[in-house]
């Protein structure tokens, strides 16, 4: 089978369904009201389901017991002797296939490794913050297609979050969301300081974004020509999923004590992290069964490398953060939001809350897919992403045609 089809052997492009463009709540309390959607590649049965999750949100029990029991049913994903059937065998994950490397200095000193694909001079910019314990190799396969499909006309900037991967390590003070808004603010500063960007961001990364589009709404109004936002949340992380989970007492106590204490309190370091990593990598898939065992192993490993002081600095951002003044910003922005209907670490509910605010995004639900959902169906991501650069460079290309032609009349008329 290709490794470009899934595993029913479609040929990648469509996205599993596509929701239609003004998803709205019921009043609290009440049941939510979903439009009837369009299904692209995707059955009845699909539709059905992904709209039954929405009508009937789970609560903070029902999500912390899935959670859990994921985390348990996920450890076989790991296991050697799942080979057989994986797609990505011999895939070189890590792997991202880039043109140029640097280093840019965030706005508090701490350097963030940048990695560039596509010409300098490529009329768009596609910027990507990846999520928490995760890196800028979490992007693989969307730099990998989106390179097929917009050659030269595209550059690629990826780069590691603060106290991930090569980035340097990040004080407690500075693991916040505001932060990290900074830090992107600063890379594309350094790689995209003039022309059009989209900005798309994973988890942390999608709150990354929209910190950056609310502290910087006058470039974002006359640069940013798209956002995508996949599998976040912009507030209330702590109803459901990984937010429950680094909200309770526990949690709490063992952040605080290796925050405080890193030289000194080992082993409530390795704790934490031992106590963190399973939810995390548990609510990664939306079927642990049929995850890639190449793929999951990769997760595995950036979960683990993660430094235990990046879990515990950056919990309280992501049980605390509301990015909500963004919204009104993006209105005026092409978005697009995308979420696995079986994301257990910002549910779909999430999402949801996100469309409601901007009835005007395109807002895409991918059945069966978890968190790690641009791992688990790369290609209908990739697609989706895809439309959403390619309505940015036509989006731009109008602008600037507008623009020529008022300079010209105005030329005219002196």
């Amino acid at each position: 089978m290709s490794a470009d089809s899934d595993r029913t052997g479609r040929r990648w492009g469509l996205p599993e369904l596509r929701w239609p463009r003004r998803p709205r709540r019921s009043p609290a309390g009440d049941p939510v009201e979903v439009p009837a959607h369009d299904v692209a590649g995707g059955g009845p049965e699909d539709a059905e389901a992904v709209a039954e999750r929405i009508r009937t949100p789970g609560g903070i029990a029902a999500g912390l017991g899935a959670l859990g029991a994921a985390s348990i049913g996920s450890v076989g994903t790991l296991l050697p002797s799942r080979r057989a059937s994986d797609p990505w065998l011999g895939e070189d994950m890590w792997e991202l296939g880039v043109d140029r490397g640097s280093m840019v200095v965030a706005s508090d000193g701490v350097p963030l490794a940048v990695r560039e694909k596509g010409p300098t001079d490529a009329p768009m910019t596609v910027v990507f913050a990846h999520g928490y314990t995760l890196s800028m190799a979490s992007w693989h396969f969307q730099c990998r297609h989106l390179a097929d499909r917009f050659g030269s006309k595209i550059r690629m900037v990826f780069y590691d979050q603060r106290g991930h991967a090569l980035s340097g390590k990040s004080s407690r003070e500075n693991s916040t969301i505001d932060q990290l808004a900074r830090d992107l603010d600063s890379v594309i500063s350094a790689t995209a300081p003039t022309g059009p960007v989209v900005v798309i961001g994973h988890s942390m990364g999608g709150m990354t974004a929209m910190g950056y589009v609310a502290r910087r709404a006058e470039t974002v109004r006359d640069r940013v020509v798209g956002v995508g936002l996949v599998s976040t949340a912009k507030s209330e992380l702590t109803v459901a999923g990984i937010g429950a989970v680094l909200d309770s007492r526990a949690v709490a106590s063992f952040a605080g004590l290796t925050s405080r204490s890193p030289g000194v309190v080992t082993s409530g370091r390795k704790a934490f992290g031992a106590l963190i990593s399973p939810f995390i990598y548990g609510g990664s898939f939306g079927d642990p069964a049929r995850a890639s065992p190449t793929v999951a192993r990769f997760v595995d490993r950036l979960i683990a490398s993660t430094d235990v002081l990046t879990l515990a600095n950056f919990s309280e951002a992501l049980q605390h953060h509301d990015e909500s003044a963004a919204m009104p910003i993006l209105r005026d922005v092409r978005t697009t939001i995308l979420c696995g209907d079986r994301d257990l670490l910002t549910p779909l509910d999430r999402s949801v809350d996100i469309a409601e605010e901007l009835p005007d995004a395109e807002f895409v639900v991918v059945p069966g897919a978890g968190h790690m959902v641009m791992l688990e169906e790369p290609a209908r991501v990739s697609e989706v992403l895809g439309d959403l650069i390619a309505d940015g460079i036509v989006e731009w290309r109008d602008r600037t045609r507008g623009s020529d032609r008022g300079r010209a009349g105005r030329s005219a008329a002196s």
